[in-house]
């Protein structure tokens, strides 16, 4: 009998040794974090402005955060198959992802995602990227009234490319249609660099594209309107949607690193700093600076808000437009 109770004992204690030992391992793995090379989802293909974008971050980022950041391309329905990809990762630290805004926030409300918006733990918004409606240089279409007009003549006909169902561009798109009470052809890729493509090689007529996109085909493009409340810098001769009168057609392509859900406050904390103090780095900014990206950063604290005002601006305006 004593031996039994010596046996249950030692028992116990190799227990509570293994958990102590175990609890002990995790937190030193969160103190030395990362120890290894990190992982960011990329929703969008090679070429587009999100992946261009999130590539320069990650030739900066070792200086940062000690340990490489690997971009990783999972395009596909308009993000989706990378979110919903995202949304299976062990909540780590070493599988991040670059969230798009209003993406992230309209798909999960009108279809069937692996995710929601709480599935993302933002750490920061690094850029803006308003939308913009091109046509190539040599298109029959000479601006936004004449692209109105042909579609009243001929209801979904004039084709109009973008990246997927409810990113930003498409919901301009949807937001025009309202406005002008024309009906478009909308055509889905799976990223900004395939839609381009396709318009420049006249498979589709308009590009409903991010303005950083766009800008860098000079020439090529003739840009018809920016969906912004004021005219933009980068392109100052370039008349708003709403100086044209369409006045709700305002949006953009917000882009921020996330983490998953569940991801220890430790981890979030450091990546946090690590990628406030990247996006700050003056050669890093002229970097992105030439890539035409339009800088917007936010810290954790404000992108949480932001989300929380975006998600009922959003769902309001999907219902505004007839869609639920």
């Amino acid at each position: 009998m004593l031996n039994s109770k010596h046996f249950a004992i030692t028992l116990y204690l190799v227990f509570v040794t293994v958990l102590i030992s175990g609890c002990s391992s995790t937190q030193n793995s969160s103190d030395g974090y990362p120890e290894k090379p990190i992982q960011i989802i990329v929703a969008y293909s090679p070429g587009g402005a999100t992946d261009t974008q999130a590539r320069i971050i990650a030739e900066y980022a070792q200086e940062y955060l000690g340990q490489e950041l690997a971009v990783v391309n999972k395009p596909g329905g308009g993000g989706q198959v990378g979110w919903n990809y995202f949304s299976s990762v062990d909540p780590d630290g070493y599988t991040l992802t670059a969230y798009n805004l209003p993406h992230v926030i309209t798909q999960p409300l009108v279809g069937d995602t692996s995710y929601e918006l709480d599935t993302f733990e933002p750490i920061v918004n690094w850029g803006k990227d308003p939308t913009v409606f091109a046509v190539p240089q040599d298109s029959e279409i000479t601006d936004l009234q004449d692209l109105i007009d042909k579609a009243r003549q001929s209801p979904d006909q004039i084709t109009v490319g973008h990246s997927g169902k409810f990113v930003g561009q498409h919901m301009a798109i949807l937001l025009l249609e309202h406005s002008a009470n024309i009906q478009l052809k909308d055509i889905p890729f799976k990223g900004s660099a395939e839609g381009i493509a396709s318009m420049l090689g006249n498979h589709t007529d308009v590009m409903s594209g991010n303005l950083s996109d766009l800008y860098r085909l000079g020439d090529q493009v003739r840009l018809l309107a920016i969906a912004t409340e004021e005219r933009h810098p980068f392109v100052p001769d370039l008349p708003t949607f709403g100086e044209l009168g369409h006045t709700k057609v305002v949006m953009s392509t917000d882009r921020g690193i996330a983490a998953r859900e569940g991801t220890p406050d430790k981890i979030i904390k450091k990546l946090e700093k690590a990628f406030m103090e990247l996006l700050q780095d003056e050669e890093f900014l002229a970097d992105m600076k030439k890539s035409g990206a339009d800088m917007l950063i936010l810290d954790r604290e404000n992108v949480l808000t932001e989300f929380e005002i975006r998600h009922e601006q959003y769902q309001k305006l999907l219902e505004s437009i007839g869609i639920k």
